[in-house]
């Protein structure tokens, strides 16, 4: 087999990081990829019907040659195959972004619950953007299967666990690199870069206010929605397309918050520490990953209003500790977009060959 794939991705919910993955993927991968996608809106509706549409599109216009899938969790993998047999016979790989099993104490039972499990089921590999993303899935997945006694006789879990890996996202660092070569960095101590899509907007609105309170001057460049952000904060606003000026605005910035609890990815965190801001992350979800451990106990916070607004305090008065920026590149070697498309690329060639063997 060559070298070089034909790789069908389908994405039915092609924005923010998911679209920001792809194009990374896709531009430097060594394999041949077509793309079809839907746009980000109403994810239960992807989960319910996206299957039904790329389906409908194959079946009618597809020509090519297909030697390995890849779609993210947005779809049902399990319909597309009742739908499509045909892909059945060809290698898998599902890319969880996030999931949409339920809550391992949930009570109550709804239509979509087994969509991702019928996908991992499906699948030939799955890959998680984080190790906390992996381990929380295979525990809704576990929970899931025992409450329903009818799985017990075909429990998928030790076939999912086997085919589960962790593959970090790459991410394009490109915009970093080359303003942090081309200009002098001119940092305002105390300005704050926040991404607000998916944040706890509360949370942060609290601990600006606390920061006003305290009598700190500051200034927000928030990117993503500003539903309930108040009105208020002194803030400048990006677009949420115009990467440049994202990445110029965290060399304008000392500091940045998330807010974003159990969070499985973070892309703009990434690009954050890349740039040389301070971290205000929450001690949960992917953020512990993404940070030296000496560096947990000052930069992550436990949810509180009054902790995180004193992270952020302590963040305008601290250097950073010796070992910090080598400690940190090893964690950021891992999303860099030339490693990660080459880890992705060789286990993808993999996969294809041994489908090939198989025949």
């Amino acid at each position: 087999m060559s070298s070089q794939l034909d790789i069908l991705a389908l994405e039915p919910f092609y924005g923010g990081g998911r679209r920001l993955m792809l194009e990374t993927l896709i531009r430097c991968s060594r394999h041949r990829w077509t793309l079809l996608k839907l746009p980000p809106r109403r994810i239960e509706r992807r989960l319910q019907a996206a299957a039904h549409w790329f389906a409908e599109q194959l079946s009618r216009h597809w020509v090519g040659r297909v030697d390995l899938l890849f779609t993210s969790e947005a779809l049902n993998l399990a319909d597309l195959y009742r739908i499509l047999p045909a892909l059945s016979r060809k290698p898998s790989v599902v890319y969880f972004h996030s999931n949409q099993l339920p809550d391992p104490n949930a009570e109550k039972s709804h239509a979509l619950d087994f969509v991702n499990l019928n996908s991992a089921t499906a699948a030939t590999e799955i890959w998680f953007n984080s190790l906390f993303h992996l381990r929380t899935f295979l525990n809704r997945a576990t929970a899931l299967v025992e409450r329903h006694p009818e799985l017990s006789s075909r429990n998928p879990m030790q076939s999912i666990t086997s085919k589960s890996h962790l593959m970090p996202p790459p991410i394009d660092l490109s915009l970093i690199h080359d303003i942090r070569s081309a200009q002098s960095i001119r940092r305002d101590k105390h300005t704050i870069f926040v991404d607000t899509r998916d944040a706890d907007i509360r949370l942060l609105n609290s601990a600006c206010a606390m920061l006003t309170r305290r009598g700190e001057n500051y200034k927000l460049i928030t990117v993503g929605p500003l539903d309930d952000l108040s009105p208020d904060l002194p803030r400048t606003t990006l677009s949420e397309n115009d990467e440049r000026s994202h990445a110029e605005a965290l060399f304008q910035s000392s500091v940045m918050i998330s807010t974003k609890r159990d969070a499985s990815s973070d892309h703009h965190a990434v690009r954050a520490l890349a740039a040389g801001c301070w971290p205000v992350f929450p001690n949960s979800g992917v953020y512990p990953e993404l940070l030296p451990k000496f560096l947990h106990s000052s930069c992550l916070y436990d949810g509180s209003v009054d902790q995180l607004a004193s992270r952020v305090q302590d963040m305008w008065h601290l250097s950073h500790p010796d070992g910090y920026e080598s400690d940190l590149e090893r964690i950021l070697h891992q999303f860099d977009s030339i490693a990660a498309c080459k880890a992705m690329d060789d286990r993808l060639e993999e996969l294809a060959v041994v489908n090939s063997v198989k025949k």
